[in-house]
């Protein structure tokens, strides 16, 4: 296992992940910007400084999560996109259940001043909800294809997907 590589893949995830989220705020779509809750977390005012602070927290999460994501490729031999997409899909399970929780420890969440997300975004409805499982796909699919393809040993033998198929 690569430990720094799955971090470096796990960054990447987090910055497309980021681009995603931000995208759907300029289009209007109301969603909790990562970046900014991070940053305010640890007690910086609603603004620039903040979301930068927090935009390094959620690129070291990232890599922290994509560690994870290396041990679970190398408990079924090899990664790949597919494989990184489904890992995501329970990346989001997990983790979709601790955001109602926010508000607990979150000071501008707790007065009103950050929106709670709900369990899985589910305060944004149903579109909340597939938005919040297909970031973590899409994140899950990029930390899958390039760990692949920079742990040479991670990928499949014969390149049919996401199968380990011995030649």
């Amino acid at each position: 296992m690569k430990w720094g590589k799955a971090f470096g893949a796990g960054v990447v995830g987090a910055v497309v992940m980021t681009i995603l989220l931000s995208g759907a705020i300029a289009a209007n779509f109301r969603v909790l910007d990562f970046s900014m809750m991070w940053g305010t977390l640890v007690g910086l005012p609603i603004g620039t400084a903040a979301w930068v602070v927090g935009f390094v927290i959620h690129l070291l999460v990232g890599g922290i999560f994509a560690l994870i994501y290396a041990v679970v490729f190398s408990v079924f031999s090899g990664a790949g996109a597919l494989r990184g997409g489904a890992i995501g899909v329970v990346h989001a399970l997990i983790t979709g259940i601790v955001l109602p929780l926010l508000p607990l420890v979150h000071p501008l969440m707790n007065n009103g001043y950050i929106r709670s997300p709900g369990p899985y975004f589910s305060g944004h409805g149903i579109s909340g909800i597939l938005f919040y499982f297909g970031i973590h796909i899409v994140f899950g699919m990029v930390v899958g294809w390039l760990y692949a393809r920079m742990v040479p040993a991670m990928k499949t033998v014969v390149d049919r997907g996401d199968l380990r198929i011995a030649a």
